[in-house]
């Protein structure tokens, strides 16, 4: 018998088989991913802009971008928005009309533009090792579940949008 890779179990995932205290887990876990490297790079030496200040602006025009991305996508889902992938309607309102993870997109821009801003090392290579695949797979769960449950409806939608 040969074992499951970690993609095949992330394709099992299924988060209502999940015990109440793994979701709590999880549903604090996630979130202290993105706000943790904040924290360090706070803290951390800074070398602006890697050593190019006037890039410090743009960086900063970046990481304001995403967060309000992000904060777009929380307003739009309200009461939807869950840390886990489980659904109950699709959201096609506000910016889910172009982006489907727009949350996703502003997490990773809102990191991006402040780590460069900051110049940090650090903050670089956690955002490509830790933050983008993790956002990467929370989106491939959503997007099997939203497939499982509503099918064409929402392969049309995805058709229509980008990430």
């Amino acid at each position: 018998m040969v074992k499951a890779t970690h993609f095949e179990n992330l394709k099992m995932f299924n988060p209502k088989l999940l015990t109440p205290n793994q979701k709590f887990f999880l549903d604090l876990s996630i979130p202290s991913l993105y706000l943790l490297p904040l924290l360090i790079v706070f803290f951390l030496p800074k070398d602006f802009g890697f050593g190019n200040e006037s890039l410090v602006p743009l960086s900063l025009i970046i990481g304001l971008s995403g967060l309000v991305l992000w904060i777009a996508g929380m307003a739009c889902l309200g009461k939807a928005l869950r840390i886990l992938p489980e659904t109950d309607s699709i959201v096609a309102r506000g910016v889910y009309r172009f982006i489907r993870h727009p949350i996703y997109v502003g997490i990773v821009c809102t990191h991006f533009g402040l780590f460069f801003a900051c110049g940090s090392t650090f903050g670089m290579i956690y955002l490509f090792v830790i933050i983008i695949p993790l956002n990467i797979i929370r989106a491939q769960l959503e997007e099997k579940a939203m497939f499982a449950k509503f099918g064409d409806r929402y392969r049309a939608y995805h058709n229509l949008t980008w990430f």
